[in-house]
């Protein structure tokens, strides 16, 4: 099963796609200071469900990055059926290929989509590398939202199973690379272990209906595979964590010089 097929499995059950909570989504867009006529830019929109609740809430262009089709037309469905229309364009393809006027989005959002933004060719992270993306889009003195794992324990133990391709920082290491671009920290959410628990089930539940379904499919191991789930259970939450970091595009240079 390929990745695009594999997530649309696991995923079903998801209105957002990330270890969090509505009340911190929210908290989220509020650190943003979102604010009717802004323009911002969503990479990774998924089935839109953050996009939608921003178009209800402000008077707001939206555009949504998405490369599966399956969660782009779900997205086109729902935009359609809440009447959102005029306010939310939903892209599909790579988000690396999507060009636009520099810094003309008011925000720039990449909520655990990092990956999508990666370029293993320069030498760093998907997470640099995303950032990179994201600011050129960005205005001065707008604001950049990206969510992204960090480790709770450095170096994580040698016993958990390696079947991540993805390094795992500490959290200040993300806020260290985001000061390095001009960057600043002004809004932080974490996950909690019950944001995790949640996520996962809804994939287990996922997974087991889907093998119920197709019980002679040869896929159902991958779906179901305890490696995986190992993983989910010993690590994600409590070795591992997520968290959405905002942060403003720039300083005023009176501002950085007191900041010495």
């Amino acid at each position: 099963m390929n990745p695009f097929d594999f997530f649309a499995v696991m995923e079903r059950y998801h209105s957002f796609q990330n270890p969090t909570s509505e009340a911190k989504l929210d908290l989220v867009m509020e650190y943003c200071g979102i604010r009717n006529g802004m323009r911002i830019l969503d990479v990774g929109s998924g089935k839109g469900w953050l996009l939608r609740r921003l178009a209800r809430r402000f008077d707001v262009r939206i555009t949504g990055l998405e490369i599966s089709h399956i969660f782009a037309d779900e997205a086109r469905r729902l935009i359609v059926e809440e009447n959102l229309q005029d306010r939310i364009t939903i892209v599909e393809g790579p988000a690396q290929t999507f060009r636009a006027e520099a810094e003309s989005f008011d925000i720039v959002t990449c909520i655990g989509a990092s990956f999508a933004l990666g370029d293993k060719g320069s030498g760093l992270s998907n997470y640099e590398n995303a950032l990179d993306w994201m600011r050129r889009y960005a205005r001065q003195g707008g604001s950049i939202v990206i969510g992204e794992v960090f480790a709770n324990v450095h170096p994580l133990p040698d016993s958990l199973p390696r079947n991540r391709d993805y390094d795992v920082p500490l959290l200040w290491t993300l806020v260290e690379k985001m000061r390095q671009r001009d960057l600043y920290l002004r809004g932080l959410v974490e996950s909690s272990l019950d944001d995790w628990n949640h996520y996962h089930s809804l994939h287990w539940q996922a997974a087991i209906d889907w093998a119920l379904e197709n019980p002679k499919s040869d896929e159902v191991a991958q779906l179901l595979d305890p490696a995986r789930q190992r993983l989910e259970i010993e690590a994600d939450g409590r070795l591992i964590n997520w968290a959405v970091l905002v942060a403003r595009n720039g300083l005023p240079h009176r501002e950085l010089k007191c900041l010495g």
